[in-house]
C-alpha cells in the first residue's frame, strides 16, 4: 500500500514541479491554466511543505531546497497576501503548523507568522479541524488559554453540524449544505487531530462514509464537490492512517483516474481537458487542488497505520442520505439542502447495477449565484438530473394561422424546465424501481445514463423512453433518456 501511495505522490509531484518558477524577485507556483500564482489560496504553502517533508522522507536535498525557496518567498509576501479578500487563512496557517510539528528548523518564522495571522472569519465546517489544530499550536507556544477555548469552540461547531447517523453538514445551521467531499475532509482532518494527540472518536463517522462508497470505489459523487480531486487526498489519508482495508479499492480508483486528470490539468477525475473548466466552480484552480492532493498523499505515507478506527454503522436516515444496496444493485438518495442547486433534493445521487456498472453518479452542478457564475453550462446542469421534470412550453397558437398573412409575425416559442424535487419509493429485487406518486399531472421523465438503458412505466403501462441528448457531466459523456410529456398518478423508472 505504501509503495502505491508513493507512486501517486511521484506522479502528482512531477505535475507540480514544472510550475515552480522564478518570477521577478520571487519564487512562485504558477497555475498551469491561469498562468499566474493564485496568491490568496493555499497552493504555495501546501506544495512548499510537501516538498520539504517528502524531501526529508526520501533524503532528497534538492526537493527540500526547492520547498524552502518557495516557502520563504511566499512568507515574505504573506502580510500582503493575507489582506486579499479570499485569503485562505485556515489552510495556510494549517500547512505551516504541520511543518513546524515535523521540524523545528523554521520555528521562529512560522511562530511569528501564525501568531500575527487571524483565523478565517466564517465557520465552514471542513475548515474547523484545521483551525482547531492551529489554535492548539498557538496554545502550546504561548500558554494563552484563549487559544484553547478556540479549539473547544471548533469542536462544538463540528458536533453541532453532525447527525446521529455519522454524517456532517458543511454549514450551520443544519440544512444548508452537505457534500460527501467536505464530509470526507472534515473526518480526515479530525483523524489528523487524533494522530497528533487529540481524543476523538470517529467510529460512527467513518462507518457512515464507508457505507456510502459507490461499488466502483468512488466516495465523491454527491454535492458541490462531486468528482473533484480535493476529496481524494484526505480520503486516502483517513483510510491509510486508520488501517482500513477500503484503502486498496480507493487507491485503485485513484490509480485509474488521477493520471489522466493530471495530464489534462483537470481538477475533476474525468477525461476532459482542464482548460474547458467544465463543471468547475468559480473558486477552482488547478494548481491549488493539485498541491492539496499532493500534501495529503504525503501525509498518508508519513502517518500510515498510526491511529486505527473501528467503524460503526448507524442507519437512521437523520442526515437525509440513504443508501440502498445488495450484491447486484446500489442506489443513493438524498433529501437535499438549500444553499446550492447541486445539493438540492430530494434527488437520486447515484445508481449502479452489476449488469451495467455505473448508470449515473452526481446530480445537477454549478449554478448562477453562489460561486457558479464563471463556467456554468445551464442546459447540461439541468439535464443532469434523474427523475421528473416540470416543463412548460410557450407557443403562440395563433401565430401559425397568421404567418401566411403576416410573414413578419414573430412566433414566440420557448420551453421552461425545472427538476421536480420529490421523494420516490425505492424498491430493489430483480431490478431497481424508482416510483413517484403524484396527483395526476403532466411531467417529463429525464434520466442521464453513463451506461445502460432505463425503462419506465406510467400507471402500470410501459412508457417509451428515447435517447434524445448527450451531455458532459462530472464523469464523462452521458446519454439523456427522456419520455414525451406524459400524465399519470404513478410513474416508475426501472433499472435492470
Amino acid at each position: 500500500m505504501k509503495n502505491r501511495i508513493e507512486k501517486l505522490i511521484e506522479l502528482t509531484l512531477n505535475s507540480c514541479l514544472p510550475y515552480i518558477v522564478n518570477k521577478g524577485d520571487y519564487i512562485q507556483f504558477i497555475d498551469p491554466l491561469d498562468k499566474e500564482e493564485i496568491s490568496a489560496h493555499y497552493g504555495n504553502t501546501h506544495l512548499a511543505v510537501s516538498l520539504i517533508i517528502f524531501g526529508s522522507l526520501k533524503n532528497n536535498k534538492s526537493l527540500i531546497k526547492t520547498g524552502e525557496e518557495l516557502l520563504f518567498s511566499y512568507i515574505e509576501r504573506w502580510n500582503k497576501n493575507k489582506e486579499l479578500s479570499d485569503f485562505h487563512n485556515d489552510f495556510n496557517n494549517f500547512a505551516l503548523c504541520v511543518l513546524d510539528d515535523y521540524t523545528k528548523q523554521y520555528h521562529s518564522t512560522i511562530k511569528k507568522t501564525i501568531l500575527s495571522t487571524d483565523d478565517t472569519y466564517f465557520d465552514t465546517i471542513n475548515w474547523l479541524p484545521m483551525r482547531w489544530y492551529v489554535n492548539k499550536c498557538r496554545y502550546l507556544w504561548t500558554n494563552d488559554v484563549s487559544y484553547l477555548n478556540n479549539c473547544k469552540h471548533c469542536k462544538y461547531l463540528i458536533e453541532k453540524a453532525s447527525y446521529s447517523d455519522g454524517y456532517i453538514d458543511d454549514m450551520l445551521p443544519k440544512g444548508r449544505s452537505f457534500s460527501l467531499q467536505y464530509n470526507v475532509a472534515t473526518v480526515a482532518f479530525m483523524q489528523f487531530l487524533r494522530v497528533y494527540g487529540d481524543n476523538i472518536n470517529l467510529d460512527l463517522q467513518l462507518g457512515a462514509l464507508l457505507n456510502s462508497v459507490f461499488p466502483d470505489g468512488d466516495i465523491n459523487y454527491l454535492g458541490r464537490g462531486t468528482n473533484q480531486i480535493f476529496a481524494w487526498g484526505p480520503w486516502i489519508y483517513l483510510l491509510s492512517s486508520a488501517r482500513i482495508k477500503e484503502l486498496d479499492r480507493a487507491l485503485l480508483y485513484l490509480e485509474n483516474h488521477l493520471p489522466t486528470a493530471l495530464a489534462n490539468n483537470n481538477i475533476l477525475l474525468n477525461e476532459f481537458p482542464g482548460n474547458e473548466k467544465n463543471l468547475w466552480w468559480d473558486y477552482h484552480y488547478c494548481s491549488v487542488y493539485t498541491a492539496h492532493i499532493l500534501f495529503w498523499l504525503i501525509m498518508a505515507l508519513k502517518d500510515y497505520d498510526k491511529k486505527p478506527i473501528y467503524p460503526k454503522l448507524v442507519v437512521d436516515g437523520s442526515s437525509g442520505l440513504q443508501i440502498y444496496k445488495n450484491d447486484s444493485f446500489f442506489i443513493a438518495t438524498f433529501n437535499g439542502r438549500t444553499e446550492y442547486l447541486s445539493e438540492r433534493g430530494p434527488a437520486i445521487e447515484g445508481i449502479w447495477t452489476r449488469n451495467s456498472g455505473t448508470i449515473n453518479k452526481g446530480t445537477l452542478g454549478p449554478w448562477y449565484g453562489l460561486f457558479g457564475n464563471k463556467y456554468v453550462q445551464a442546459d447540461s446542469t439541468l439535464r443532469n438530473f434523474t427523475g421528473l421534470m416540470n416543463t412548460n412550453s410557450h407557443f403562440n397558437e395563433y401565430g401559425s394561422k397568421f404567418k401566411r398573412l403576416l410573414p413578419q409575425t414573430n412566433l414566440s416559442t420557448k420551453e421552461t424546465i425545472s427538476p421536480l424535487f420529490k421523494s420516490p419509493k425505492i424498491e430493489i429485487s430483480k431490478r431497481i424501481s424508482i416510483t413517484y406518486q403524484l396527483n395526476r399531472c403532466t411531467k417529463l421523465i429525464n434520466i442521464p445514463c453513463l451506461n445502460g438503458v432505463p425503462k419506465a412505466r406510467i400507471d402500470g403501462m410501459e412508457l417509451s423512453l428515447t435517447n434524445t441528448l448527450k451531455i458532459k457531466n462530472h464523469y464523462g459523456w452521458c446519454d439523456i433518456y427522456q419520455s414525451r410529456i406524459t400524465s399519470g398518478k404513478s410513474i416508475t423508472i426501472d433499472i435492470t
